[in-house]
């Protein structure tokens, strides 16, 4: 039933992508002023992004990591962080990931510097793996 859901779930986003993409350049000509290229999101701009952006930003990194878990499941051939992310993160929702992105940003106001994704692995994923090994 999982694997359904992800699978619609690609689908229509790649639906939606596609077309979307493939304006892009027509929309960017029609206007005087060129396209300004997003920043990389890190520690500086998560306090000012709104919570859309914030969803927008966690969703593109648990999509692809989605993605790509279901293209090697949880045994690959290589390695790869994703099954551990995935699999630490089940059960979370996007909400619950940005609160704790949020509340480690304003705990730690000297890492404005850390990457988001670092914090999201440091702080979330790797204290899930260190358990389960002590297990």
């Amino acid at each position: 039933m999982k694997k359904s859901i992800l699978t619609l779930g690609l689908i229509a986003s790649l639906a939606v992508w596609t077309p979307v993409q493939a304006t892009e350049p027509a929309v960017a000509s029609a206007y005087a002023n060129p396209v300004k290229e997003l920043p990389f999101p890190g520690g500086k701009e998560w306090p000012t992004a709104t919570e859309r952006e914030k969803m927008a930003y966690l969703l593109g990194i648990l999509n692809m990591a989605m993605v790509e878990y279901q293209l090697t499941g949880p045994n690959p051939k290589h390695r790869t962080t994703v099954a551990k992310l995935v699999e630490s993160l089940d059960g979370m929702t996007l909400r619950q990931i940005m609160k704790t992105v949020d509340a480690y940003y304003q705990a730690n106001p000297d890492q404005q510097q850390r990457p988001i994704f670092e914090v999201i692995w440091f702080e979330m994923v790797e204290p899930k793996i260190a358990s389960s090994r002590m297990k």
